[in-house]
């Protein structure tokens, strides 16, 4: 049994099923938020608002190629949420010409992003899934292909005409098709 810290909290359960290979399921979970995060763009204040939320449960197998804790890992994680919403809007009166606009008339820019549910892992890892004494340690890192993100954009008020940027920021975001993962993970045999 593993409990790690990283990129999220995971737990897990590793069996052994020689001395090259162990298979694992665990569950990861990433929840963060950032509320009125403020940042100046342009002389003009932009408060932000960011939700992170990832949880997925892996399987996955781990093959030692020496005869050290060394290990690849292979498998597959489904993921039953995996998003990253952003919100933007103006803090303080957004003035154009000579024209003044409270935030609420200019507006406010929603981002959604999500990534696909079904993704691919690869990774390597210095420590055994299952200890050869009660305790052990480990450190894992490795990757998701989780595609692209489907990204949906809209907005309100005056910006109201931001939302036909979407395909533009879908383009922007099609980069984003590997899902990073650390663990600094304590395990215990029993």
């Amino acid at each position: 049994i593993g409990l790690g810290v990283g990129t999220g909290i995971a737990l897990d359960y590793s069996y052994k099923i020689n001395d090259r290979f162990s298979v694992s399921s665990r569950f990861n979970m990433l929840a963060y938020s950032v509320e009125e995060m403020e940042e100046e763009i342009d002389g003009q204040n932009i408060l932000i608002d960011a939700d992170v939320d990832f949880k997925n449960i892996d399987i996955v197998f781990s093959y030692y190629p020496f005869k050290t804790s060394f290990r690849l890992i292979g498998g597959v994680g489904y993921f039953t949420d995996n998003s990253l919403n952003i919100n933007l809007s103006f803090d303080e009166k957004v003035t154009i010409g000579e024209v003044d606009f409270t935030p609420d008339q200019v507006g406010k820019i929603t981002i959604d992003n999500k990534w696909q549910q079904i993704a691919p892992y690869a990774g390597f890892a210095f420590g055994r899934a299952v200890t050869n004494s009660k305790f052990g340690f480990a450190m894992e890192l490795g990757t998701y292909f989780s595609g692209a993100p489907e990204v949906s954009l809209d907005a309100t008020g005056i910006i109201e005409n931001t939302k036909n940027q979407e395909s533009l920021l879908q383009e922007s975001f099609s980069e984003l098709k590997f899902t990073p993962y650390l663990s600094l993970r304590l395990s215990y045999s029993i």
